[in-house]
């Protein structure tokens, strides 16, 4: 009956055998998996546009060389066209950040289930007595598939680096790696850089604090650590544990890039006349030239928001060498090809006018609400209880901590969001990262802790605030727990939170 009932590893899809296959030779293969799934999808794409349209101008080989190039150009990688009007070379390094998603999802899934795989392996060898030195730590399954992925690719980089719209060689020896190093990394995060849990608060019950059986918040040190300089900075580390800034940042740029995305397709409703009109006068009247203009429409719509995020945080966004488009000031004028996305410009035509700039600062205020609301959270857990509460200094802290993570955020995309696609003047489109880094930084900082501060009191009322007798007598107690525990150590009055 045991053998009947017994689950061996060779029925299960997932199994990880080793007398089938080797795990560095299955995880070198779910690298190349990965890269060769992305790939595929986008050749089954550009294949059916070419089958279905009536007087494609090449053959098949040409629409196989636009997939691999579609593919590098995703993973960041420049392009060269060849036939130009100059006879120069131009160069085509604006990524169409919908393209970066299908790359990003297949490479950190094939990393986590490396991971996984990688763990159980480990834990199994632990388990049996093996020795440390034969147990693959996490750099063996992430090299594997790196090393899988990047084979896939460079064989795709000698595939596109022929033909009218050619591969750059040097950026996509530079690209491709970076692009797999970020991905790995960010797969290796969650369990790399976790901080442990910090520990309860045991000083709630001598505090005298009717915590019963609610749930106990991390401790909330008051007293000088050696590793901290002042209790400030203590208080404001354990707001960013029980906060994890990395994450309200993330939502603070969704936030941003989605009220961007918002801006961005409320302008295309306005120019509506002048969007219709721009695919005829692009692709002609083959709706198939017309489809595929509408595609790339689709696939530049992230890069739209980030440009509509980066108009309302104030730097704006260059059009070309010299012409900058900004709620602000608006210089030059650049000679602009009928898109579709360029004819929603605020230059092009009637705009909304006020009410275009409202809802483009609107989105920046959003986002730096959002900061100060999941701090103000995170500051004063429970409402109306100020014992696992956090000063005003700390919060502040915090506030500026996750304003410089969204600021790198926002400058990484808004420097893959541009590019150029020509020389001279279209060597220059789309933000200035650094300008729009800083402007986000002011941004969540000088809207976040307003927010962050007026929720903390709201949350606070009631209680007494920083200097009730609730408070005092929990942070007495704390202060007289700490004193005990130190031998002595500690001098003898209640210390200052603000």
């Amino acid at each position: 009956m045991s053998q009947v009932t017994h689950r061996s590893p060779t029925l299960s899809p997932y199994g990880r055998s080793t007398s089938r296959l080797p795990s560095k030779a299955s995880w070198f293969f779910e690298g190349m998996l990965a890269a060769g799934l992305g790939l595929a999808a986008l050749t089954v794409l550009v294949l059916l546009l070419w089958i279905v349209s009536p007087y494609p101008e090449s053959g098949a080989g040409a629409a196989l060389h636009l997939a691999a190039d579609l593919w590098l150009l995703g993973h960041g990688s420049a392009l060269v066209r060849t036939e130009t009007l100059s006879g120069i070379p131009a160069p085509v390094a604006l990524t169409p950040l919908l393209l970066v998603i299908p790359p990003v999802c297949l490479l950190h899934r094939a990393c986590t289930q490396a991971l996984a795989a990688g763990g159980d392996e480990s834990a199994g060898d632990a388990r049996t007595g093996a020795d440390a030195e034969d147990v693959p730590g996490p750099l063996a399954p992430l090299g594997c598939v790196a090393g899988g992925y990047l084979v896939t690719g460079a064989v795709t980089v000698l595939f596109a680096s022929a033909g009218p719209v050619r591969a750059d060689v040097l950026s996509a020896s530079v690209r491709l790696p970076l692009f797999v190093l970020c991905v790995a990394a960010a797969a290796m995060w969650p369990g790399w850089g976790r901080t442990p849990p910090a520990a309860p608060n045991e000083l709630d019950r001598a505090a005298g604090s009717p915590s019963g059986g609610r749930t106990q918040w991390p401790a909330v040190p008051t007293a000088r650590e050696p590793d901290f300089p002042a209790p400030v900075l203590a208080e404001a580390r354990a707001l960013s544990r029980r906060l994890r800034p990395a994450r309200t940042a993330l939502t603070a740029m969704a936030v941003l890039c989605g009220g961007g995305l918002v801006v961005t397709l409320g302008a295309l409703l306005w120019h509506v006349d002048e969007v219709q009109s721009a695919f005829p006068r692009l692709a002609g009247d083959s709706w198939t030239g017309q489809f595929a203009v509408l595609l790339l429409v689709i696939a530049l719509l992230p890069n739209a928001a980030v440009w509509a995020a980066a108009y309302g945080l104030g730097p704006g966004f260059a059009l070309g060498t010299g012409a900058v488009v900004g709620p602000f000031t608006q210089t030059g004028a650049a000679s602009l090809l009928p898109f579709p996305l360029l004819e929603a410009l605020p230059a092009a035509g009637g705009g909304p006018g006020l009410l275009g700039g409202i809802a483009a600062v609107a989105v920046p205020l959003a986002a730096g609400a959002t900061v100060g609301w999941y701090v103000a959270r995170a500051a004063a857990p429970v409402t109306g209880r100020c014992e696992a509460a956090v000063s005003r200094r700390a919060t502040l802290a915090v506030v500026a901590l996750v304003g410089c993570e969204c600021a790198v955020g926002v400058a990484v995309l808004a420097a893959f969001s541009g590019g150029a696609l020509g020389t001279e003047a279209m060597a220059v489109l789309g933000p200035s990262w650094p300008l729009t880094g800083v402007a986000a930084f002011l941004w969540a900082v000088l809207v976040g802790a307003p927010v962050a501060l007026a929720m903390r009191a709201w949350r606070l009322r009631g209680s007494g605030g920083d200097d009730g007798p609730d408070a005092a007598a929990a942070r007495q107690a704390r202060w007289s727990e700490l004193k005990a525990v130190s031998g002595g150590l500690m001098p003898d009055f209640e210390p200052r939170r603000d």
